[in-house]
C-alpha cells in the first residue's frame, strides 16, 4: 500500500528517499519468503523437500539482512553529521553484516535451524535467530542516535524514540512467547518504513531541518485559533547568489540545520515551519508576551550566530506579533505576515520588528480590498458595478473650452469609495489589474457612445498600468472591447506613465505601436517623474505630453527650472507633440501654463473628478434640441 501511494503521489526525494522505497521492496520480499517457509513448515507431508526449505531459509536471511541494513542506513543518515561519517558507518554495518553471515551459516550446517518433527516442522529457533539480529540491530541504531541528539531534529528524535523501543519490545516478545505459533515479525521492519515515509517524505516534515510545510501550518494555526494563545515569528532571509552556495557547500547546509536545533533547543512550545525556500514560521504556543519576546531574542541570537560563522553573508528580517483575535483564521495570520514582511523585500541589513495594532488595521483594509479584486477578477463582469468612473475635464487654451477628460477609476465597498493609490498597487500584486482595465475601457467606450450624440468633445483617456504594459497581449482585450461599440476610435486615447513606459521599452514600445497603428491616440503621462530622456521619449509613438504638475510647480519657484520647462515645451512642440500640464489649481498656475505654451490644461482650478456622466454639464451641446 505504501508503495502503492509513493507510485501516485509526489513525496520528498531527499537523500534517504532511496532507503524508504528499497526497504518497502525487500520487506515485500522478506514477507513472501516468511509466508512460504511457514506454509512449508505447516503441511510437510504435501510440501516439504530439504533443499527447497534450506533455499527458502537463504532467500529469507539475505533479504533481512538487506532490511536491516535499510533501516540502519535509514535512521543513520538523517543526521548530515552522519552523512559525512558514512563511510565509518557502512564499515560498521559490513562488519556486522559479516557477523550475521557467519551466524547464519554455522546454525544452516549444524543443523539447527529447523527440526523436522511428526505432524509439522519447528522453525522457532530460525525465528529466534533472525529476531534477535534484528534486536541488535535496533539497539545499535538507538544508541546512534543518543550519541548524534544534538544534530538530529526533535521531530526525528522524537520518532526514535517511540519507534525503536517498539521494535525492541515487539522482536523481544516474539523470541519469548513463540510457543503462540503467532510470528508477527514483519510488524517490526514494514511498519518502520510507513512510518518514515508518513512522517517525512508524505510532505509533513523535513528530516533534516525538523520543518513541517505549508499545509500543515495552516492546519495548525487552523486548530489554535480562538482558542489558544500564541505568537508568530514570521522570517525570512535574503541571500547572496547561488553561485555562492555553491562554493561554500555542505558547509551551509550543516550550519543551517544546527541553526535549527538551536531553535528547538530554546523551548518546547516552538514550533517551526518552513513555508518557502527562504521563509521560515516559528509559532510560539502558551507564552505570555514577555516570555514570547525573550524566545525571540534567543532566536535572533542563534541567527546572529548563523551570520557570524559562515562565510556568505546573509541578512535576515524578523516580524513578530500576537495571533490577534480579529485575524480569525490561519489564511489572514499567514497573509498578514506575508503583508508586512513585503515592506522589507529592499532591506539591505537584518532586522527585527513586532507588529502593531495599525499594522493590523492596514492589514484588514488591505484584505478586505484584495477580497473584493479578486472577486472582480474571477467574475469577469465588464459592467460590475463595483468599479466605478470618475472623470477630470480638461481645458483646450486654443478653443477655450472642454475638448477632452481623463477616466478615472474608483472602487466601490459597501457605502464607501475607494482612490486609486489605495487599490490599484494592491490590483497589481494580487494580479487584477486586467480585468479593471478591461472594465473601464469598456465603460468609457458606453459613456463616449452617450455622449458623442448629444456632445462635442474630442476624446476621453483611460490610464494603462505599467503592469499591463509588460505584457505582450496587453492591447488585445482592450481592442476586442473597442470593437464592440460603434464609436470613432480616436475618442479612446490611453495613458500611459513614463516610469512604467521605461521599465521594459522594448515591450512598451511594441505595445504602443500596435495601439498606434489601430487609431489609440497615446498620452505620456507623468513626464518629469522618470529617468528618461527626451530622444527615447520623442522616439516613441505617443502625441500628447503630459507634464507632471511637480514640474509645473517646481518652475515657479526655480528660474533655472522654469529654464528648462521652457526648453522642453518648445523641442516637444517643435516635434509635433501636444502639450498638457495637470495640477493647475489656482488663476496663478492657470496664467503662468498659459504664458509657458501648454495646449492644454487639468486640475482643481476648473474641475475635480466627478462621475464621468457629469461631463455633460462641460461639454458643449451639439444642438438645443
Amino acid at each position: 500500500m505504501a508503495l502503492v501511494a509513493i507510485s501516485y503521489s509526489k513525496p520528498k526525494m531527499t537523500y534517504v528517499f532511496r532507503f524508504i522505497v528499497a526497504g518497502l521492496f525487500w520487506s515485500i520480499l522478506t514477507s513472501f519468503f516468511q509466508i512460504v517457509i511457514l506454509k512449508v513448515a505447516n503441511y510437510p507431508d504435501q510440501l516439504y523437500n530439504r533443499h527447497l526449505l534450506i533455499l527458502l531459509i537463504i532467500g529469507f536471511l539475505i533479504a533481512y539482512n538487506a532490511v536491516l541494513f535499510l533501516i540502519f542506513s535509514y535512521v543513520n543518515m538523517m543526521s548530515m553529521h552522519r552523512r559525512e561519517q558514512r563511510r565509518e558507518f557502512y564499515m560498521m554495518y559490513t562488519v556486522l553484516a559479516l557477523m550475521y553471515t557467519v551466524g547464519s551459516i554455522f546454525e544452516i550446517a549444524s543443523g539447527r535451524i529447523y527440526i523436522v518433527e511428526v505432524g509439522g516442522i519447528d522453525v522457532t529457533h530460525f525465528i529466534r535467530y533472525y529476531s534477535f539480529a534484528g534486536m541488535v540491530c535496533a539497539v545499535i541504531c538507538f544508541y546512534a542516535s543518543v550519541t548524534n541528539r544534538k544534530d538530529i531534529s526533535r521531530i526525528v528524535w522524537r520518532t526514535v524514540c517511540i519507534i525503536v523501543p517498539l521494535e525492541i519490545v515487539l522482536l523481544g516478545t516474539q523470541i519469548l512467547f513463540l510457543s503462540s505459533h503467532v510470528v508477527y515479525t514483519g510488524l517490526s521492519y514494514s511498519l518502520v518504513f510507513v512510518f518514515a515515509y508518513l512522517l517525512f517524505h508524505a510532505e509533513t516534515y523535513n528530516e533534516l531541518s525538523g520543518c513541517q510545510g505549508m499545509n500543515a501550518l495552516d492546519q495548525y494555526i487552523g486548530k489554535m485559533c480562538g482558542k489558544k494563545k500564541f505568537h508568530v515569528l514570521y522570517v525570512f532571509f535574503m541571500f547572496p547568489t547561488s553561485e555562492s552556495f555553491v562554493a561554500e557547500g555542505a558547509n551551509m547546509v550543516q550550519k543551517g540545520i544546527q541553526a535549527c536545533r538551536n531553535v528547538e533547543a530554546i523551548s518546547s512550545n516552538i514550533r517551526m515551519f518552513q513555508v518557502a525556500e527562504d521563509r521560515y514560521v516559528d509559532v510560539i504556543i502558551n507564552s505570555s508576551d514577555k516570555e514570547a519576546r525573550n524566545y525571540v531574542n534567543q532566536i535572533r541570537g542563534v541567527f546572529d550566530w548563523l551570520k557570524a560563522d559562515v562565510n556568505i553573508p546573509f541578512n535576515y528580517v524578523m516580524i513578530f506579533g500576537e495571533a490577534y483575535k480579529e485575524l480569525d483564521d490561519h489564511i489572514k495570520i499567514r497573509q498578514f505576515y506575508d503583508y508586512i514582511a513585503n515592506r522589507f523585500n529592499d532591506q539591505n541589513s537584518s532586522y527585527s520588528y513586532t507588529t502593531t495594532r495599525e499594522d493590523l488595521e492596514e492589514f484588514q483594509e488591505y484584505y478586505e480590498i484584495s477580497k473584493v479584486l479578486k472577486d472582480i477578477r474571477n467574475a469577469v463582469d465588464e459592467n460590475d458595478e463595483r468599479i466605478l468612473v470618475y472623470a477630470q475635464p480638461i481645458y483646450s487654451v486654443e478653443k477655450d473650452s472642454f475638448r477632452g477628460a481623463e477616466a478615472l477609476m474608483r472602487l466601490k465597498i459597501g457605502d464607501r469609495i475607494i482612490t486609486p493609490d489605495r487599490f490599484i498597487p494592491i490590483a497589481e500584486q494580487t494580479g487584477c489589474i486586467h480585468i479593471l482595465s478591461c472594465i473601464m475601457v469598456n465603460k468609457v467606450c458606453q459613456a463616449i457612445d452617450h455622449l458623442a450624440e448629444f456632445y462635442d468633445f474630442d476624446s476621453i483617456s483611460v490610464n494603462i498600468s505599467s503592469k499591463e504594459l509588460s505584457n505582450p497581449n496587453m492591447y488585445q482585450d482592450f481592442l476586442d472591447i473597442i470593437e464592440r461599440y460603434d464609436i470613432d476610435v480616436t475618442k479612446i486615447r490611453m495613458e500611459i506613465t513614463e516610469t512604467a513606459m521605461f521599465e521594459n521599452y522594448d515591450m512598451a514600445n511594441r505595445n504602443m505601436e500596435i495601439l498606434d497603428k489601430e487609431g489609440i491616440h497615446l498620452y505620456l503621462d507623468d513626464f518629469g517623474t522618470g529617468y528618461s530622456s527626451l530622444e527615447r521619449v520623442i522616439n516613441c509613438p505617443v502625441k500628447t505630453i503630459k507634464f507632471d504638475k511637480t514640474l509645473l510647480y517646481k518652475s515657479l519657484d526655480d528660474n533655472r527650472m522654469d529654464d528648462i520647462l521652457t526648453y522642453m515645451i518648445e523641442v516637444f512642440k517643435k516635434n509635433g507633440f501636444v502639450t498638457l500640464v495637470e495640477g493647475v489649481e489656482d488663476e496663478s498656475q492657470k496664467q503662468f501654463s498659459v504664458e509657458k505654451g501648454f495646449e492644454y490644461l487639468q486640475g482643481y482650478h476648473y474641475a475635480k473628478p466627478e462621475p464621468i456622466e457629469e461631463l455633460k454639464n462641460y461639454f458643449i451641446r451639439k444642438s438645443k434640441f
